[in-house]
């Protein structure tokens, strides 16, 4: 049996209509429900970690280090995900397993140390 264009149209305009319908509604409520409320001059202030005083502004440029560091974490993070398959399945896999394990071990260890030795996760 063949779908006819009521059967494919009909699903589609309704989701376009909820696609717009909903965000919009929300926007007009937050609008409608928004008051402007009395805020004393201490809110204005920023205020971080306790300090009394901030040093620079949202826009100061963080070291590349940073970043470099967050991203080795999330790569070797991911090995975590990768761990969870195999501690489930090592008692049905055997020996084999065991090896499996080893090799991808040996293959993450290989990776700490070129990034030590390339001094990526030096701090300083």
């Amino acid at each position: 049996m063949q779908p006819t264009t009521f059967d494919v149209v009909f699903p589609l305009t309704v989701l376009l209509f909820l696609g717009i319908a909903i965000p919009s509604f929300m926007v007009g409520a937050n609008w409608f429900l928004h008051r402007p409320r009395k805020t004393f001059a201490s809110k204005e202030e920023s205020y971080e970690c306790g300090l009394s005083s901030t040093v620079g502004g949202a826009d100061e440029r963080f070291s590349i280090r940073f970043y470099l560091i967050a991203m080795i974490f999330l790569a070797f993070d991911i090995e975590v995900a990768f761990l969870y398959p195999w501690a489930v399945r090592f008692l049905k896999g055997g020996w084999d397993m065991l090896w499996v394990f080893l090799a991808f071990l040996v293959l993450l260890e290989s990776v700490y140390l070129y990034l030590w030795r390339k001094g990526a996760l030096d701090w300083d």
